[in-house]
Order: C-alpha cells, then sequence, then structure tokens
C-alpha cells in the first residue's frame, strides 16, 4: 500500500499534474482501495480548512496587493535607492533592499516580486544588466517576503505546527536582514565584476534623504503596527491581518494612486489565489489522513530517531528531505504534508519549536528557488521576460542558491539568531 501511494504520488507528480489535484487523485484511489467511503475525503477536506486562524490567508494576501497597487512600492524604492543606490551594483542591491522593504509589508513571495520587478527591472535593462542576472536576483529576493514578517507562510506554518505565529514573525527578522545583507554583497561584488550598473553620480542632500524617509515612514509602518498588536496581546495573527488591510487601504486612498478598477483587479486576484492555497491545504489534509491510516508518519519518525543521534544530525536531515522534495513540489503542500510529521520527532530531540521553525522556514525560502517547481524562479522569469526560462538564467542562479543554503546552515548551527528576540520580546 505505502509503495503504491509513493510511486502514483511521483508519477502524477512528474507527469505535471498540479499538486492539489496529484494529492487528491491518490487520496480518492487509496480509500477505493481500501473500501472506504468518499465522504471521508470530503470530511477531511472541510476540517482542514475549518479553522478561524486561516482567515489571516485571503487578509494579508489582500492587504499586500493593496500595497502593491497603491503606491507603496516607489516609496519603498526611493528610500532604497537612497540608502545603497550610490553603491557600484547600487540598482541590483536597491532590488533587493526594496524586496526586503516590501517584504516587511506584503508577507507574499510572488508578490513581492513583482511588485518590486514591475519597477525595476525596466531600469535594469537600461543600466545594462543581463536578463540572466536580473531574473536570478529579483526572482529569489521575493523569497524574502517569506522570511520577515509578516509572513503568510509562517501564518500556515503557525497553525499548521501549532507554534506561535507572533513568534515566527518576530523570529523572521534577523534571519531577513541576514539574508538580504549577503544577496546585497553578492549583487555589489558580481555588478562590478561584469561591468554591471551605472553608479549614480547625483548626490542626495541630507533634506532631499529626510524628505524620502518621510515619505516611505507610513508603509514601513506596517510591521510595526502588526507585530505591535500582536505582541501587546491587543490583536490576533487574524485581527492583525484586519489591520493590515485597512491600513494599507487608506494609505492607498491617501495617495490616490488606487483606482476602482484597480481595486477590481486587486479583489479578483487576492480571491483566486487565497483560494488556490486553501484547496491545496483542504486537499492536503485529506492525504494526510491516508498516509496516516498506512503509518507512513510513524515510519518517518522512526527513521530519524534511528539514524539520527543528535538534534544538528536530524535538522541536517530534515533539511535534506526538504531540499530534495522541493524541487518536486511547492511550499504550501510541504507544510501541510510534513511539518506535523517532524514537528513531535523535534521535541524528541529538544529542539525549541521556534528554532525549529525558522529551519522549516529557511527551507521553504530555498524550496522556492530551487528547480524545476521553484516558484519565485518562474516569477522571476516571468517579470524579465516572458519567453525566459529557468535555465536562461544560471549560473547566476546557483550562486543565489548556495547563499539561501548558507543561510540554512547558520541557522541550523546557531539556534539564537531565531530565538533572541521572540525570547526578549516573550
Amino acid at each position: 500500500m505505502i509503495i503504491i501511494i509513493l510511486i502514483s504520488f511521483f508519477v502524477l507528480l512528474f507527469l505535471g499534474m498540479p499538486i492539489a489535484f496529484t494529492m487528491g487523485s491518490v487520496t480518492v484511489g487509496m480509500l477505493l482501495l481500501g473500501d472506504v467511503s468518499l465522504e471521508l475525503m470530503v470530511q477531511r477536506m472541510f476540517a482542514g480548512v475549518n479553522n478561524f486562524s486561516y482567515l489571516a490567508l485571503p487578509l494579508f494576501i489582500l492587504a499586500g496587493n493593496i500595497m502593491g497597487k497603491g503606491g507603496l512600492t516607489k516609496r519603498l524604492i526611493r528610500l532604497a535607492n537612497a540608502i545603497v543606490g550610490k553603491l557600484s551594483g547600487g540598482l541590483a542591491m536597491t532590488s533587493v533592499v526594496t524586496s526586503a522593504l516590501f517584504g516587511a509589508v506584503s508577507g507574499s513571495t510572488v508578490a513581492t516580486t513583482y511588485a518590486v520587478g514591475s519597477v525595476v527591472v525596466p531600469r535594469m535593462k537600461e543600466q545594462k544588466y543581463s536578463n540572466a542576472f536580473t531574473a536570478s536576483l529579483i526572482g529569489p529576493a521575493g523569497v524574502l517576503g517569506l522570511i520577515i514578517p509578516p509572513s503568510i507562510t509562517m501564518v500556515i506554518l503557525g497553525i499548521t505546527a501549532n507554534i506561535s505565529i507572533g513568534e515566527l514573525f518576530i523570529a523572521g527578522l534577523l534571519p531577513g536582514i541576514l539574508l538580504t545583507t549577503l544577496i546585497c554583497v553578492y549583487a555589489g561584488f558580481m555588478s562590478k565584476r561584469k561591468g554591471y550598473g551605472v553608479i549614480e553620480q547625483e548626490k542626495i542632500s541630507g533634506r532631499e534623504f529626510l524628505e524620502i524617509c518621510k515619505e516611505a515612514f507610513l508603509p514601513l509602518m506596517t510591521p510595526v503596527i502588526i507585530l505591535g498588536g500582536i505582541f501587546s496581546g491587543l490583536v490576533t495573527a487574524t485581527e492583525a491581518a484586519v489591520l493590515a488591510v485597512l491600513y494599507g487601504f487608506i494609505l492607498s486612498l491617501y495617495y490616490r494612486e488606487l483606482t476602482f478598477n484597480n481595486f477590481k483587479g486587486i479583489m479578483v486576484t487576492s480571491a483566486v489565489t487565497s483560494a488556490t492555497i486553501l484547496v491545496i491545504i483542504s486537499v492536503a489534509n485529506a492525504f494526510s489522513y491516508v498516509l496516516t491510516a498506512n503509518r507512513i508518519p510513524a515510519m518517518i519518525s522512526d527513521f530519524f530517531l534511528q539514524y539520527a543521534s543528535t538534534p544538528i544530525q536530524f535538522l541536517l536531515m530534515v533539511s535534506l528531505v526538504l531540499f530534495i522534495l522541493g524541487t518536486l513540489t511547492e511550499v504550501t503542500s510541504l507544510i501541510i504534508l510534513l511539518s506535523p510529521i517532524f514537528m513531535p520527532v523535534a521535541m524528541q530531540y529538544g529542539i525549541d519549536p521556534i528554532h525549529f521553525g525558522m529551519v522549516l522556514i529557511m527551507n521553504f525560502a530555498l524550496a522556492n528557488i530551487t528547480p524545476p517547481v521553484g516558484l519565485s524562479l518562474i516569477a522571476g522569469c516571468s517579470i524579465t521576460d516572458k519567453n525566459m526560462g529557468i535555465e536562461d538564467m544560471f549560473p547566476y542562479v546557483l550562486h543565489v542558491i548556495c547563499i539561501v543554503a548558507i543561510i540554512v546552515l547558520v541557522i541550523i548551527f546557531v539556534p539564537s539568531i531565531s530565538t533572541v528576540l521572540p525570547n526578549l520580546f516573550g
């Protein structure tokens, strides 16, 4: 039975079937083989999303889309350019810093790539950055929206693995800053080596810099409001998502860049994105039932306990598993399927839940940029050149993958990077 499940799953996946339909097809097949009523699948699917906390997902997605279309991106780009624009590879660094800043107000990986890329990519082409370098930078930089709070991925992981969403949010700050810094250093080094970009000679006066900071101040207050509301105990993560939508809407009206037609498009896009994620979550819950009924989670747990004698070995083995599976499927299904399996084992090793959560988050970020299924790579290609494929991003994309992999190892071996802020504010 176990062999049938695994072979069916990977065969359908390699044939190109969407992950939700892959899990659903295998689930239906296994229930029929076990002579179990398909009503059970419907019940499990409903139970998978029958959680009040999941309301935060469409709300954070809506907030990010409103902010992307409401004029916040331009102000964040100006601030990032004022900070790093004068350096070698300044525009490339600006795209990375802006992705970090926008990630702090949107929480979405792909939304960050498109919001920042739509403005920055045309300017990078004007400054003679190659398409391969541009796509390999703007796509992976979008994963900063997954790491820096608020993060939609952290919401899903927190609910699925029963980890505090607020503590996950604040735990992502230091890893996010570290990754931003390393990618900026790489962007500057590679730009200087290849002769990409133009160093802007025009200096920004102190008054102009203060004006830029003033314009960017209100957008940058978004994570402060969200995290402050959660840690003060005034709101839950779901209620904080409501505040994010309201605040983004008010700012967009204040900047007068949100039209009625734009708003209609935002609502449709947010609804489709939310539905896609929730369908995966619901089907994954039914699929998890089939796995549990066939004792696959117990077998995986026994395997780790037998071959990993230390917490570090366990975390390295988990990272290897996620790296392999991350090349085959997208992040949401990995969270729903594997985090309930891995979390109890991590507790047996005495690993801090927040530390383990950040190890998973960083691995999910890596999964987003590993071909052939890395959504951030696909988004980077799409925003740079619609005829561009992931294979055209080499070798630059390998460099960025190595940078993210290094951060994964740093988080594994230095737990305090993940836990110091939650412990301080907890």
